[in-house]
C-alpha cells in the first residue's frame, strides 16, 4: 500500500525554506536525496519484456539509508524480526 503523502512532497512544498531550518550539510544532502529519489533527476532505465515487447521507464533510487522509499522495506523486515523475538507476556513498568 502506497502512502497518501510522501516526504518528497513535503520537501517540495517547503522549497528554499529548508535552508532556513538550521540543518547541517549532511542533513541537507539527505533531504535532497530523498526529494530526488525515483525521479528523472537521478536518471533512469528502461525495462523491456522479452516476450511481449512492452517497455516501462523506471527511475533510479537514491539508496540513502534514511529514505522511506529505499529503505522502508528493510525497516519493516527488521521490525518484524524483532516482533518474533518478543516473549508472550504482558509488559508493565516496575514501580519506582
Amino acid at each position: 500500500m502506497r502512502p497518501r503523502f510522501e516526504v518528497a512532497q513535503a520537501l517540495e512544498q517547503l522549497g528554499e525554506q529548508v535552508n532556513q531550518l538550521g540543518l547541517n550539510g549532511w542533513q541537507l544532502r539527505t533531504l535532497s536525496a530523498i526529494e530526488r529519489c525515483r525521479t528523472a533527476a537521478l536518471g533512469g532505465h528502461i525495462d523491456a519484456c522479452t516476450d511481449c515487447g512492452s517497455m516501462l521507464l523506471s527511475y533510479n533510487s537514491c539508496r540513502n539509508r534514511h529514505c522511506p522509499k529505499c529503505q522502508g522495506h528493510k525497516r519493516e523486515q527488521w521490525m518484524q524480526a524483532r516482533r518474533q523475538e518478543l516473549l508472550p507476556v504482558p509488559y508493565s513498568m516496575p514501580a519506582p
